[in-house]
């Protein structure tokens, strides 16, 4: 799933959040690029996908949540939770994942402010 083509990106994002919207929008308007984009509000990931994401981001699972997010802080916080477990858990709680992901051959990068995405169309 992540295994890439030159000048292929992978977006990951909750079109939920609107941060992650606007993110999205500054994506489609890189040249010379092929987006792949995947909607986690409307697609499902598996946990072996979720895992692979991990592996490539080079984060522990538990990384990949979002810790500001009322799931994490309710349910996971302080808690010692198997990786395993972790992976199951963000296979069903869509809103637990920190997005919005930008991967690219060269790259993987949680995206923190929509705008820094027009600065990395230079950089690769």
């Amino acid at each position: 799933m992540f295994d890439l083509e030159k000048n292929e990106i992978k977006f990951l994002y909750n079109s939920n959040k609107l941060q992650d919207r606007e993110a999205y929008g500054y994506v489609l308007t890189l040249h010379n690029h092929k987006i792949n984009e995947l909607d986690i509000s409307k697609n499902d990931m598996t946990p072996t996908q979720f895992s692979e994401l991990a592996k490539k981001m080079n984060v522990r699972i538990i990384d990949l949540f979002d810790l500001k997010s009322e799931y994490f802080k309710k349910n996971i916080e302080g808690k010692d939770i198997n990786e395993e477990d972790l992976l199951g858990i963000l296979s069903k709680e869509k809103t637990a994942l920190k997005t919005p992901i930008f991967v690219s051959e060269n790259m993987v990068k949680v995206i923190e402010y929509p705008r820094e995405i027009i600065s990395m169309d230079m950089t690769f």
